[in-house]
């Protein structure tokens, strides 16, 4: 920086960025992609969900007067998810709001942090998607080392035991070695059940790193290689939704593999977003701001010179079908 002295610096005004610049949230492509599109949560205290988890076996081929099974056989299971809660305070005393105005104002005090804290409660989901739901007292969203599990750590699941059901498993690799695309097929044919094939590949900036180079040498071969916007639909690209600019994904199988900041170090998820959702409780007393996110209103302490409003979200991520997923661990190399 060039040494102007008090010469130019006492006359001269500082140049202010009109935006906050954040420097510090991750990427959450995953958690953006499923708020996108929640589902509704229309009351009760439970999502029930009856799910078939046994074959049925009163069927198959027979020879003339032969008996046929005729006794009752349930194979199906009620599968039950609670909601988590989560939220994001605002905090502005009074004497900040009687500064942050006209010409002094070059950022909107008030706007500036609605949109960041907004950033900030986006940035916690996502962190929690890929938790197992158990953080701060089981009252996290049922993240995805919960729903992608094959009892290794999570034996119940929707109030479902899968050691009594294994059709309630996911698959669940460790990774034994370098990640080869061996790897990538075992997995996805692991999570496809019938004509159901994953529909995105989701692991950290280093995992998709060595993805990519996995890769090179087809790339270098002029064979090609096609990218892939990741999309909330099957038409409308995930880039237009605020922060979620430039996010690209290479594809395996024609599925997309992208890169997120918080997925769990060293895993690669292959996931069924048909099977895998976001539901939300509406808040009908309050203003809807966006995917599924709510505002308070401001509210005044009775001793404090001072305005508090919250961010509130109320709902769960629920899987119907764990063996439509899969997840990869300890890939380092």
């Amino acid at each position: 920086m060039p040494a102007l002295g008090t010469f130019v610096t006492s006359v001269t005004q500082d140049v202010f960025v009109r935006k906050v610049v954040d420097s510090v949230l991750g990427g959450n492509v995953l958690a953006m992609k499923m708020l996108a599109n929640p589902r509704t949560w229309n009351g009760g205290v439970s999502i029930e969900i009856p799910v078939n988890l046994e074959a049925y076996s009163n069927l198959g081929s027979y020879s003339g007067f032969d008996t046929f099974a005729t006794s009752q056989q349930n194979t199906r299971q009620r599968a039950s998810f609670t909601p988590s809660q989560e939220y994001v305070s605002i905090i502005i005393s009074g004497i900040q709001k009687a500064v942050n105005r006209g010409e002094a104002a070059m950022v909107d005090l008030i706007a500036a942090e609605m949109e960041q804290r907004a950033n900030d409660l986006k940035d916690e989901f996502g962190r929690q998607l890929f938790l197992d739901g158990t953080g701060n007292n089981s009252k996290d969203i049922l993240g995805l080392q919960a729903q992608v599990d094959d009892a290794t750590s999570v034996i119940t699941f929707g109030g479902l035991s899968r050691n009594n059901f294994t059709n309630w498993r996911a698959t669940r690799t460790a990774q034994s070695g370098s990640l080869s695309l061996a790897n990538l097929a075992a997995d996805f044919d692991a999570a496809q059940v019938g004509n159901e094939v994953p529909d995105i590949a989701v692991c950290p900036p280093a995992v998709w790193t060595i993805y990519e180079a996995l890769l090179t040498p087809t790339v270098s071969h002029n064979i090609g290689i096609r990218e892939f916007r990741v999309t909330t639909d099957g038409n409308k690209p995930l880039d237009n939704i605020s922060g979620n600019q430039g996010f690209r994904a290479l594809a395996f199988r024609g599925v997309p593999v992208v890169s997120d900041e918080q997925c769990t170090a060293q895993n690669l998820y292959f996931l069924n977003l048909k099977h895998l959702f976001a539901y939300v409780i509406p808040q009908p007393d309050r203003r809807k701001v966006a995917s599924g996110f709510y505002w308070t209103d401001w509210k005044e302490p009775a001793n404090q010179d001072a305005v508090v409003g919250e961010l509130l979200w109320y709902g769960q991520i629920v899987g119907d079908k764990p063996r439509t997923h899969s997840r990869r661990t300890g890939i380092s190399s």
